[in-house]
């Protein structure tokens, strides 16, 4: 071989032999975890969220000014499916045992089409019996631009404290199994749950607005979500009746209950008169004092007066109210004595 051309075949190999050097270099893993959310200490940026059911339905607000210099909780949701289900109720009930705390939480969902998923999440909701529905981004599926959320994450975490980010967490594989650092990060921003009642009682007062204003609006949410939840119990009260006048499967307490040996057997019927419905709500309210009870029944009378068919509703809904026996001692009572009254000819 000539001198050049072995000079060329050397060559050759010394460039051949640097090749899997290059092919190798490193490369992010594919489980790597991936970022989403603005990053921690940053101030928590605004957030627009639009409430498409429970007792802020309607309104568009700023959750970030909601949650202010408290400890907040927020899960973005970028995929609303059957996966994301265990995190997203596990928040709401937290929400419920921190309150005392002072904790805000909310479960935003992002999405493109702005009016499909405000019917979805008002029907997710109602499906995971949320004491807090989930709420709508209104900034399409990117989300603000502020928070830098990664489309490839299926859930996104922010927690937050004194008006500043203290974590966000990427979910990209969802499930149960989550659910211990869920709590442990919202007990990040809160501290732990007190354990006596002397404690949380002393937590709860400590996390009340000093200011009139704002204690005066943190009650009236407190009596609006109080009044939704009440409503959407009752709801599902009379949807729970019907089922069964239709004689389909019992959800939730099971046939055993149903049938069990002495059990009253079911009568009446919800009515199909709204104002009688509304009525029938707020007579099973279970903390509904005698005054409260004598207005109800006072109307019920009075509608049910306004023809045969109003009072024929009004017959059959006290009889499902008390074969199902719905509502407190007092007002089984007062639909015993007015069933009495009427079958009287009163």
């Amino acid at each position: 071989m000539s001198r050049p051309a072995a000079v060329r075949l050397a060559l050759c190999i010394a460039l051949a032999a640097t090749l899997p050097v290059h092919a190798t270099l490193p490369a992010q893993e594919p489980d790597a975890p991936i970022a989403s959310g603005p990053p921690a200490q940053s101030p928590l940026p605004a957030l627009r969220v639009y409430a498409a059911a429970g007792p802020d339905a309607g309104l568009e607000y700023d959750l970030a000014a909601a949650i202010g210099a408290g400890p907040g909780a927020v899960l973005f949701v970028h995929e609303l499916t059957r996966n994301v289900a265990p995190l997203v109720r596990a928040l709401d009930l937290i929400g419920d045992s921190h309150a005392p705390l002072g904790l805000c939480t909310a479960v935003v969902l992002l999405a493109e089409d702005r009016n499909e998923a405000e019917r979805r999440v008002e029907l997710a909701s109602r499906s995971l019996r949320l004491a807090r529905p989930i709420g709508v981004s209104v900034d399409g599926a990117e989300g603000p631009g502020a928070y830098a959320l990664n489309r490839r994450a299926t859930l996104t975490l922010v927690t937050a404290k004194d008006g500043k980010v203290v974590r966000s967490v990427a979910f990209t594989d969802t499930g149960r199994q989550d659910l211990g650092k869920l709590r442990e990060w919202v007990d990040e921003v809160t501290g732990p749950l007190p354990s006596s009642p002397g404690e949380l009682r002393a937590a709860a007062l400590a996390n009340l607005p000093t200011d009139q204003a704002s204690l005066r609006a943190r009650a009236a949410h407190l009596a609006l979500e109080l009044h939704w939840r009440a409503r959407r119990n009752a709801e599902e009260v009379e949807d729970r009746a019907r089922r069964e006048g239709e004689g389909q499967p019992r959800r939730g307490m099971g046939e055993a209950a149903r049938e069990a040996p002495g059990a009253t057997p079911r009568k009446g019927q919800a009515p199909s008169d709204e104002t009688l419905r509304e009525l029938l709500r707020a007579a099973i309210q279970r903390d509904a004092d005698a005054a409260r009870l004598d207005d109800v029944f006072a109307r019920i009378r009075t509608r049910a007066g306004e023809s045969a068919e109003l009072k024929a509703q009004g017959i059959a809904m006290l009889e499902l109210m008390l074969s199902l026996e719905y509502g407190n001692a007092a007002a089984r009572d007062r639909a015993t004595a007015q069933l009495a009254s009427w079958r009287d000819g009163r």
